[in-house]
């Protein structure tokens, strides 16, 4: 009897340690994020890859056509381990070099702006930010990442092809997409949010894998801003160091700067009973605000949807009861458009032209899932109202006109200004570059153009009113139309 119970016993004990067993090596099977790792991290060990590339790299800036690019080509060095992330990097323009270094490890983030002799400011999110911008020329610091914070598989993203794996750094969603058959990093996918597009989506795709003591790409292709932009990295040198050179001088002092948004500050001026400016000092900007009979218009929101919102509660101040009825801009860039979102939701009529409707209809309709702002929460349909060469807003008694002149501004395509003939007064963007200091120079092309737009259209102008910059640069923002006109007749 006894016997018997101990067979069954020994029988069980064997079951249960099968099972384990079963379990472990079918768990060891499936973590496809380990056997990743020991293909293109573990056998850097304690050394760092140093790898040479050049980049295509493409940026929207302030350009002159909605989605145009500006393309730089790049040249560069990276080392990096499973904790530690350098890079130098320099590019060429109007024959003079920019170079930026950056230097991460798990405690300290140094960085050297292009153009800068001293290291720029950064806090923890600028660091945190470089473990997955680091994935662009090479996805081992990712990896390992992942691997430290025993990242699990994404059971919501069950693939045939891939094993998907997620996590959340520094509020972005990151996701590394490994192969199946070969347990190498396919691609990394990054959710993040962004001030004027909102949801944007970046994809690092990595082709053409060597093995050479360790699994590394070739080549990377990076599709940014849900495809509207693409970058391309290539390899041409790639060698084991045992350490990292060191880039930067360390500070004794180093400190992060605390992270948070800038303190809003606004300042309200009264020009008369029509016409209000308001400041925004955290921007630089001035916001042009116009009160008629039974409605107001707004014209400029910089930057984002909360500086949207601080114009808005700022008018209500002006006239409670008196609705936005209009919302204009100058022209596409993001000091005058980035807080249109605010505006669709107050159920304002948004003026475009034909050659910014495509790109307001895309800021507009964009998902804001990580950062919601009130569109996102409350949507609405965006009302608009087309200015094609001239546009008269009036309540009868009181009128203000608003002209395209486009090309005439040698800045963007859609530009357009704001002219009110009782006060003789001009608004505009950025056009006018006098300095307060010193002798007037010679017009600049963007200066030339507003003068040349103005004597065009037969306008009768005493004062022009700048919306950008009004107190960094040095330059004049409210300027009398004879010291313009002084400066574009100086040969």
């Amino acid at each position: 009897m006894m016997k018997s119970i101990k067979n069954t016993l020994s029988t069980k004990c064997y079951w249960i340690i099968f099972l384990l067993l079963s379990t472990y090596f079918k768990a060891q099977k499936n973590d496809y994020l380990m056997k990743c790792w020991i293909k293109q991290v573990r056998p850097l060990e304690n050394n760092v890859l140093n790898i040479s590339y050049s980049e295509s790299y493409n940026e929207l800036e302030h350009n002159f056509n909605p989605w145009e690019q500006t393309n730089y080509k790049l040249q560069g060095k990276v080392w990096i381990g499973k904790d530690s992330y350098s890079k130098i990097d320099k590019f060429t323009k109007e024959n003079k070099d920019y170079d930026s270094s950056i230097q991460v490890s798990k405690d300290k983030f140094l960085f050297k702006n292009y153009g800068e002799n001293k290291l720029s400011s950064v806090t923890k999110e600028d660091m945190y930010e470089q473990y997955y911008l680091s994935a662009k020329y090479s996805p081992l610091f990712l990896i390992n990442y992942f691997k430290e914070e025993n990242v699990k598989i994404d059971q919501e993203n069950k693939n045939k092809e891939f094993a998907v794996y997620k996590t959340t750094i520094n509020k972005s969603i990151v996701k590394l997409f490994i192969n199946k058959k070969d347990d190498l990093l396919e691609k990394v996918t990054i959710l993040g949010d962004d001030e004027s597009f909102g949801d944007v989506l970046s994809v690092y795709n990595y082709k053409d894998y060597f093995n050479d003591k360790i699994y590394y790409p070739k080549k990377m292709f990076i599709e940014k801003i849900n495809g509207k932009l693409s970058d391309e990295v290539n390899i041409s040198k790639l060698s084991i160091d045992t350490k990292v050179p060191s880039l930067l001088p360390s500070p004794e002092d180093f400190t992060f700067k605390e992270s948070g948004k800038i303190k809003a500050e606004t300042k309200l001026e009264k020009y008369n009973d029509n016409i209000y400016f308001l400041e925004l000092k955290h921007t630089d900007d001035r916001v042009l605000i116009v009160e008629f009979k039974d409605f107001m218009l707004v014209a400029e929101a910089p930057v984002n949807s909360d500086n949207g919102e601080i114009i808005i509660n700022e008018v209500k101040k002006i006239a409670p009861n008196k609705p936005i009825k209009y919302f204009a801009f100058g022209h596409f860039h993001p000091h005058y458009i980035g807080g249109i979102r605010s505006f669709v939701h107050e159920e304002a009529n948004i003026l475009y032209n034909q050659y910014n409707k495509d790109y307001i209809d895309y800021i507009v309709n964009a998902p804001r899932t990580i950062n919601p702002d009130r569109l996102q929460t409350e949507p609405k349909k965006i009302k608009t109202l087309e200015l094609r060469d001239q546009l008269k807003i009036s309540d009868g008694n009181y009128e203000m006109e608003i002209y395209y002149i486009g090309k005439k501004s040698d800045h963007t395509v859609d530009y357009q200004v704001y002219y009110f003939p009782k006060e003789k007064l001009l608004f505009q963007d950025d056009l006018v570059w006098i300095s307060k200091i010193g002798q007037s120079e010679k017009a600049g092309t963007r200066q030339k153009g507003l003068y040349k737009a103005i004597k065009d259209l037969n306008l009768d102008v005493k004062t022009v009113v700048q919306s950008w910059p009004v107190s960094d640069y040095g330059v004049k923002t409210v300027i009398p139309f004879d010291e313009l006109e002084k400066t574009v007749n100086i040969k």
